[in-house]
């Protein structure tokens, strides 16, 4: 392996890495709100005998925002489900064309996720639909969607580009 394929890899590694820690800083940034403006609603429902009107509305868009920023970690670990029964009866190196083969699908899949979520978020947007407790318009909510579709997009590239370069090395010569 040459040094400019070292590089390369590396660098995709870097990417992936900051996308992990970012995202994952974002994420907990996210759940800090989202228990501070409940916890917040308690101690005015109990302590003040007031109840903030708009708690329940912010907490659940926060918790959307916080599922799908958390699929992407998930993705970027590894951690999601996968029936893997086949490919304990594949070669390594099948199981190499399965993986890449994979990838193909999640890129196309990914790819009509953003367009549908872009969509829906922009046709949300242009309507002007918003909350009913707060002036947050649901397109902004909706935004997750193609936010989430393109960060799983760029790091199942990533890993693509990292399954072709393990199936080149295994290649027989």
């Amino acid at each position: 392996m040459n040094s400019e394929t070292v590089g390369k890899a590396s660098r995709l590694d870097v990417i992936s890495r900051v996308m992990d820690k970012t995202l994952s800083y974002v994420v907990a940034l996210l759940l800090v709100a989202m228990s501070g403006v409940v916890f917040g609603n308690v101690i005015c429902r109990y302590f003040l005998d007031v109840s903030l009107g708009w708690y329940e509305e912010i907490s659940r868009f926060l918790l959307i925002w916080i599922v799908f920023l958390g699929a992407v970690i998930a993705l970027i670990k590894g951690d999601h489900l996968s029936i893997d029964l086949l490919l304990l009866v594949l070669s390594p190196r099948a199981c190499r064309v399965a993986a890449v083969l994979t990838d193909m699908l999640m890129l196309a899949a990914l790819a009509i996720m953003f367009q549908g979520a872009w969509e829906m978020a922009i046709d949300s947007l242009r309507s002007g639909w918003v909350a009913s407790s707060v002036p947050i318009p649901y397109g902004w909510v909706y935004m997750v969607g193609p936010v989430s579709a393109g960060l799983m997009f760029i790091q199942t590239l990533i890993k693509t580009t990292g399954d072709i370069r393990t199936l080149k090395k295994e290649a027989p010569q």
